[in-house]
């Protein structure tokens, strides 16, 4: 982490010490880094869950002959 990296952020009020700036930090730093993982999924892969859903909550079709009398 660079000295750019802590230009990012600005105290407005109080006398931090360095400590809890380092924690400050270090904090906002271990946010950023797991934002990157996560992903939207794509409009295929929404679609593909929907088509998923619907057919396990349809019941399975019953035999011709039960309909039938």
């Amino acid at each position: 982490m660079g000295p750019d990296a802590l230009a990012a952020v600005q105290i407005t009020r109080g006398n931090p010490t360095a400590e809890e700036i380092a924690a400050l930090t270090a904090i906002i730093s271990a946010m950023d880094s797991t934002d990157h993982g996560a992903t939207a999924p794509s409009g295929t892969e929404l679609r593909r869950g929907r088509i998923r859903r619907r057919r396990a909550l349809n019941a399975a079709p019953l035999p011709w002959k039960v309909g039938r009398q």
